[in-house]
């Protein structure tokens, strides 16, 4: 074919697209691949739903479907990819705090209000170690991060045809969520979408190339083509799928366990405790580490299984004490859910590591007694002390409710965990203050609470009438008339009723757990136990939590060490006394119970109901040096086999609930506010636009130093002027080529630029005069005429920038 012939061809069908373009902006194939991308997209956030992210759709949802719509504008507008990517956040930030403040039930202003105050705690907190997990924050961090994944997804199918820069990203996101992830509901069915859609994407991309290089040898492809061609390439994929499906895998336990080890390195514990204290947990098992039912969140669940490896040796004194091994409690329970209540995080980088608790928290009729813990076969990120500990020679970190604001004097821990990971091997020791308070005691503590003990600890969420029949029903056939007795009572009848089974199923869906427990299933295990013991505690008014961590394990009398085995990690109940603190009790059937002096003895019938007890001072006993287990010792008890207890449950017929009212939780009288307080709001909200303000003006100062003084390293004033005039006409959409002599350049971009022709005409004739003229002037003229070229200059750019800034809208006319 004659070269020119070839050239006019090429040059005919390039005419073509461009018009068929214009004349049908949006075909077929345009929106199949934005059904695609879209379902690419949608596949991820899916995922974070199921997951259990605390986002609300409603707003993330209308902020995808409008960076969608941008993000197509902008790929089809004439903007370079800097000043895209600068419109496009803008409009994030616009969309996001529209849509958010839009989604609260006020004003919006008063909505746009509330969003700034809530990022501006919430960016307070993060700087000063707070608990802060702002469910509104976390929503509009994922709007943030779909919105770009959007327009990435949009610039690189619509603008330069990068289909790989489309389907990492996101494929990103899905795979981090279902490692993480490990709730019942599987995320297989969105894997399956999300890679279809992606090979789909694939397909179209290579078709369109190669329908590109035929277009331009003058070859037509017919349109069935396309189809069968499209049909061919989804089928084909369809088959690679359901092969990769059912390849049988080699050496996949070697990889995972490999991958969890990575997980359990220090940066990446690092980062799931700000992740932790920042936002609010997800449900996932997380590294493999010693933290059982140790995670932020502990979910009434189906079957469990735990092995016989060793966890822990602890050398504790071999006494008539019963021990715990804490990890952490919880407070919160709402649909079959626990979570910690704590709202602050210290970092203590010194040793030891002490727990400030007041005699309303701990309680005077406490004992001091030491632990040395032993870090067995796993990592540990959390401590693990017998309650209530008071001291760790490590340093860490401490989740915590203080009791007593605005004083701050005293803390109620939730966890204690280290600055780093404790590996295999490692050791420390704790101090821990148990309770030796007896039952007559107990029975005599009254119902004194203290606010900041009737919240959380109260709270059932919707009282349910069958448990509160059931409950009291308990405690009266007892004649149960304290709060310690009617904890027995309740602790007694879940032994005695409930069957120990770590293969139940998990609770139906939208049935309230405590009760398909206790009327319909009638089996458990220790978390179900506890938390019904809980939830009937807290319908008679009495405050409890739960705990988690380890039961108390076998003496080893050769090692003088309490071995501790996976399969007792386990969950306790503890129940508040005014005067004593927490107080532990045992309702599962498997495990021993918790007897105290006086437990066997009947309750006088003409004790007071509300007398304060004697306290006596705590005895802080000196531990004896012992010594400590050596590798070999450790892995020869980890080793050994326990047998393990098999209890025999005792099922009694549950008796028939009478109808009785409901009641509801106690609730907590609200503090008059201090004065001026009123303007706390406006001034978080005027500090987070402050910052926001800061930080975009950074921004803004970084980007313009950047295109300014990009490659002008080492010219003079006068050539740097003309460069950047060349530079900045790019932003409005002048070509002035590179074949024209810098006069035809000058006549060009006057009558393109007619606002800036005197300062053009000044930089064009300074630049011809410095590259062709004669140079051998004075330096006061080189300076004079430097001086020119920086005021032509600055004369043209503001001229530039103004023509810019009306062109910035996508729906705005183009001049």
């Amino acid at each position: 074919m004659n070269p020119n012939t070839k050239m006019s061809a090429t040059a005919t069908v390039g005419r073509r697209r461009e018009f068929n373009r214009w004349r049908s902006p949006v075909s077929l194939g345009d929106i199949a691949r934005l059904i695609a991308c879209c379902l690419v997209l949608l596949m991820p956030l899916q995922t974070l739903e199921i997951a259990g992210w605390q986002i609300d759709l409603n707003i993330v949802l209308p902020v995808l479907a409008i960076g969608v719509v941008i993000g197509i504008l902008l790929a089809g507008s004439r903007f370079g990819e800097l000043p895209a990517i600068i419109i496009s956040f803008l409009y994030a930030l616009g969309s996001i705090l529209c849509v958010a403040a839009l989604s609260l039930e006020m004003s919006f202003l008063d909505g746009i209000a509330a969003v700034f105050g809530s990022a501006g705690q919430w960016a307070l907190d993060a700087m000063s170690d707070g608990n802060n997990p702002d469910e509104l924050v976390l929503t509009m961090l994922v709007s943030l991060l779909f919105w770009f994944l959007t327009y990435n997804a949009a610039w690189h199918i619509y603008r330069i045809d990068r289909v790989w820069r489309v389907i990492l990203p996101p494929g990103l996101v899905l795979l981090v969520n279902m490692i993480i992830y490990s709730g019942r509901d599987p995320l297989d069915r969105q894997l399956v979408v999300f890679l279809l859609m992606s090979l789909s994407l694939i397909v179209r991309s290579n078709l369109e190339n190669r329908e590109w290089e035929w277009s331009l040898s003058g070859i037509r492809v017919p349109a069935i083509v396309r189809r069968q061609f499209a049909a061919i390439g989804i089928a084909l994929s369809l088959l690679g799928l359901i092969f990769a499906w059912g390849v049988p895998t080699h050496g996949l336990q070697e990889r995972l366990n490999a991958f969890q080890e990575f997980l359990a390195s220090d940066p990446i514990q690092q980062m799931s405790e700000l992740w932790s204290r920042l936002f609010a947990p997800i449900e996932g098992e997380g590294p493999a580490t010693t933290d059982y039912y140790g995670a932020d969140l502990l979910n009434l669940g189906g079957a469990v299984s735990l092995g016989d490896d060793v966890i822990l040796l602890v050398d504790a004194p071999h006494s008539s004490f019963r021990y715990y091994w804490r990890s952490r409690v919880f407070e919160r329970y709402i649909d079959g859910q626990w979570s910690p209540s704590a709202d602050l995080r210290i970092t203590d980088r010194s040793s030891p590591l002490e727990l400030n608790m007041n005699n309303e928290v701990i309680g005077l009729r406490r004992q001091a007694i030491s632990q040395h813990v032993t870090i067995v076969n796993a990592n540990a990120r959390i401590y693990y002390a017998a309650p209530q500990p008071s001291a760790i020679d490590g340093a860490g970190r401490i989740d915590l409710i203080y009791t007593d604001k605005p004083e701050n004097s005293s803390m109620n821990v939730s966890v204690v965990r280290p600055l780093r990971v404790m590996k295999r091997g490692e050791s420390y020791t704790a101090t821990s203050l148990l309770s030796v308070a007896t039952a007559h005691e107990l029975r005599r503590a009254g119902t004194n609470y203290p606010d900041w003990v009737s919240g959380a600890n109260l709270y059932v969420g919707q009282p349910n009438a069958r448990i509160f029949n059931l409950s009291q029903q308990i405690v009266d056939a007892a004649g149960a008339d304290n709060p310690y007795d009617r904890a027995k009572a309740i602790e007694t009848w879940l032994r005695d009723n409930i069957a120990y089974n770590e293969s139940i199923p998990a609770p139906p869906p939208n049935v309230d757990s405590v009760e398909w427990v206790l009327f319909d299933a009638k089996e458990g295990y220790c978390t179900y136990y506890a938390t019904s013991m809980i939830v009937m505690l807290r319908h008679l008014g009495i405050p409890a939590r739960l705990a988690a961590g380890f039961s108390q394990g076998q003496y080893d009398a050769d090692i003088r060490r309490y071995v501790v085995r996976e399969r007792e990690a386990h969950t306790w109940v503890e129940v508040y006394f005014p005067g004593y603190g927490w107080i532990e009790f045992e309702p599962t059937a498997a495990e021993a119970p918790y007897n105290r002096e006086g437990d066997n003895l009947a309750q006088p019938q003409n004790e007071s109901a509300d007398p304060q007890p004697t306290l006596s001072p705590t005895p802080t006993p000196t531990p004896s040096p012992t010594p400590r287990p050596t590798e070999e010792g450790i892995e020869q008890v980890a080793a050994q086999p326990t047998p393990t207890p098999t209890p025999t449950p005792r099922p009694n017929p549950s008796p028939t609930p009478f109808a009785v009212p409901t009641i509801e939780p106690p609730s907590i009288p609200d503090a008059p506010p201090p004065p001026l307080a009123f303007l706390e709001p406006l001034l978080l909200v005027a500090l987070a636009m402050l910052v926001s303000l800061l930080i975009l003006a950074i921004i803004l100062l970084l980007l313009f130093w950047w295109w300014e003084w990009r490659g002008m390293g080492g010219l003079s004033p006068i050539s740097r002027a003309y460069a950047r005039l060349e530079r900045y006409i790019q932003l409005i959409d002048i070509d002035i080529g590179s074949n024209k002599t810098t006069l035809e350049k000058r006549r060009e971009l006057q009558q393109r630029i007619p606002a800036a022709r005197e300062p053009i005409r000044t930089i064009s004739d300074l630049y011809t005069r410095e590259r062709y003229g004669d140079t051998s002037q004075g330096t006061g003229d080189n300076k004079r005429f430097a001086a020119r070229a920086e005021r032509a200059w600055n004369r043209t750019r503001g001229n530039i920038i103004r023509r810019w800034l009306r062109r910035l809208l996508p729906f705005s006319k183009r001049d």
